[in-house]
């Protein structure tokens, strides 16, 4: 029987889950095949690093699509396209996350890190655990997309607030990787919202090599029916941050979604998913030929206990079908271009990985989908972090509480089996379980938010048991 390793690593047909399998079967395609001639774009006089002449890189995050969980042959299969591009997510302070960049580089893809301060900014030093870091970046020696701190336009991150600051680190980190790292292309990505504040925080065009951007189209906002989205145009977002930069540098969809199911409403949002996804993608080829990479984020944060929509284009078979038949264009390209002998340097000594290497003490295990854009930006109710749906857990309980933006706790309520534990009423909202106050076996566990406005509302209970 296969391992999970194997499942994660290797092949697809024999490995994949029978309900894929049945929705691989997808019949005609969702929209008209697109013409297999070879577009023609503007060829830019100054290419940045990695960047194509033409055509636009297409990529994904698959990792924690229940699907596929990481298997890039078996998310191809599906798609019937190879991928230039897989993004995952990794805290400011963990060690470089070797296996899975090897992983993504042994089936022909360019691993995009979106590497996250999450404690903060004032961490964040040219010293050995950076250095190490981009040490082990170089020692791979295939193309990297390094999407340090994005998102800081928006009010769900630790590292925005402070343009000066963020940028002065911004700067320092892509000095040590342009010194440490040649295979590294550095990507600076704010969200789409609130656009004002994007030009604030950008930090120079010798310190960036490609502009991105972070851009979902949700059928409501935060999860509210009282701010329905429907009609708002991701085309719309797009061009905010391609008039700005895409005379300069090279545009990054980090992150693209359409909302395939909307908790909010309990509605099945597929046709309308599919009309925004055609409109997007087809813009891209038509009109900006300047946005070289696209990348599709495939998870149903609904399913994940995350969030209130499900953005997974394998979960139906239209989607599926219209992704198909979208990314079959020649113009949307399967690999990025790397002449592995250009970026070949010695690399000095030192490392993040292994007995005794770099890593900045006191981590935050915090889920870091979490506190992402696509999740926290989203949230329509208060969420209990730290547990999820099925954990079995044997040690003390770290758990914290997240709201949905705009929402001002007086206090928070921790209950255990509909029993108080623990009464918090200053940020950050966590608290600390000790093992010993819990007995063996199932165990249901909640937050009740009392607001400043004198209302309450309350999470989902979270369902664990304890070994």
């Amino acid at each position: 029987m296969p391992s999970r390793r194997d499942f994660l690593l290797f092949g697809a047909a024999a490995l994949v889950p029978a309900r894929l399998a049945r929705a691989a079967n997808l019949g005609a395609a969702a929209v008209s095949a697109p013409s297999n001639a070879v577009h023609a774009s503007p060829i830019f006089p100054t290419l940045a690093k990695f960047e194509p002449p033409s055509g636009c890189y297409i990529g994904a995050f698959i990792e924690r699509d229940s699907a596929v969980m990481g298997n890039i042959p078996a998310f191809e299969e599906l798609t019937k396209r190879k991928h230039a591009s897989y993004f995952t997510y990794v805290g400011y302070g963990r060690p470089f996350p070797l296996e899975w960049v090897r992983k993504v580089a042994r089936n022909g893809g360019a691993p995009h890190l979106a590497f996250e301060p999450n404690d903060g900014l004032a961490e964040v030093k040219d010293g050995p655990y950076l250095r190490s870091w981009a040490r082990d970046a170089a020692r791979v020696k295939c193309p990297i997309f390094l999407r340090w701190a994005s998102e800081m336009n928006g009010p769900w991150t630790k590292y925005g607030g402070d343009p000066a600051l963020y940028k002065n680190r911004f700067q320092l980190v892509s000095r040590v990787m342009k010194e440490e790292a040649p295979n590294v292309a550095m990507l600076w990505t704010p969200f789409a919202e609130p656009a004002k504040y994007i030009p604030d925080y950008y930090p120079g065009d010798s310190w960036v090599d490609w502009v991105g951007v972070n851009i979902y189209s949700v059928y409501i906002h935060n999860g509210d029916v009282k701010r329905p989205s429907a009609d708002e145009d991701p085309v719309a977002f797009l061009k905010t941050v391609y008039d700005l930069y895409a005379a300069r540098k090279p545009i990054h969809i980090s992150e693209f979604a359409a909302t395939i199911y909307c908790k909010g409403t309990g509605q099945d949002t597929v046709e309308w998913a599919i009309e925004k996804t055609k409109r997007f993608y087809t813009a891209l080829r038509e009109q900006f030929p300047r946005v070289k990479s696209v990348n599709w984020f495939c998870l149903d944060t609904v399913q994940a206990g995350l969030a209130s929509n499900n953005y997974s284009l394998l979960s139906d078979g239209r989607m599926l079908a219209t992704y198909r038949t979208l990314v079959s264009d020649k113009y949307f390209l399967s690999r990025v271009a790397f002449n592995a002998k250009e970026w070949n340097r010695p690399i000095k000594m030192g490392t993040t990985l292994g007995q005794g290497g770099f890593s900045l003490p006191n981590r935050s295990n915090d889920d870091i989908l979490a506190i992402s854009g696509a999740v926290a930006s989203t949230i329509s109710e208060p969420f209990l972090r730290g547990l999820k749906n099925g954990d079995v857990v044997s040690g003390d309980l770290e758990l914290w509480a997240q709201l949905p933006i705009g929402q001002k706790a007086r206090g928070i309520i921790w209950q255990v089996d509909g029993k108080t534990i623990a009464l918090t009423n200053r940020e950050p909202f966590r608290v600390s379980v000790p093992r010993e106050r819990l007995i063996e076996g199932e165990h249901t566990a909640k937050i009740i938010v009392l607001t400043r406005d004198g209302r309450q509302s309350e999470s989902s209970e979270v369902r664990f048991s304890l070994e």
